[in-house]
């Protein structure tokens, strides 16, 4: 009777694993996703309107919950001795240190660059390389989507295969 009740746990605990893999690729994923909208709204309130990034951020703290909490944090970090100075990469590293958001690499880097010139020399300036990294970041939002979901897929099914194969070796 106990080999059969721990057999059940290792089939249960490796489906959820491979579960909890795939939860962290879509998680990943939303989370992008929710930059790039954060990046079309920087733009188009710097752009259309001229809006300081401050009050920006501050528009935008309660509209969107899947940056893992950067929001918070960039106003947070905003000011300096009353001084508003640029925190988008203490924050950014805030996050990532704190796993509030889970970027590869490549991802990272584009976020972080994104947000150099932030608040920086005129708005013509700031636009231009501020759609440079958007338009870095939905490219490669794009050509990674299809992959992680079919990876997200795979964790799922060889977490439960591989819980069904070790209670086979276990009978």
């Amino acid at each position: 009777m106990i080999k059969y009740i721990g057999m059940i746990l290792i089939a249960l605990s490796c489906t959820a694993g491979g579960f909890l893999f795939s939860n962290n690729i879509k998680t990943r994923l939303k989370q992008t996703e929710s930059f790039i909208r954060l990046f079309d709204y920087i733009i188009k309130y710097i752009d259309i309107y001229k809006y300081p990034v401050e009050k920006i951020f501050a528009d935008y703290a309660g509209a969107d919950s899947d940056v893992g909490g950067f929001l918070d944090k960039l106003l947070k970090n905003g000011r300096v001795n009353g001084l508003y100075a640029n925190p988008w990469e203490i924050s950014l590293e805030e996050c990532r240190n704190e796993g509030l958001v889970f970027f590869r690499d490549e991802e990272y880097k584009i976020i972080k660059e994104f947000g150099a010139k932030l608040g920086n020399g005129r708005a013509d300036d700031q636009i231009c390389h501020m759609n440079i990294y958007r338009e870095k970041l939905h490219k490669f939002y794009e050509e990674e989507y299809a992959k992680e979901i079919n990876q997200s897929k795979i964790y799922k099914i060889s977490g439960g295969l591989l819980g069904i194969f070790l209670c086979v070796l276990m009978f």
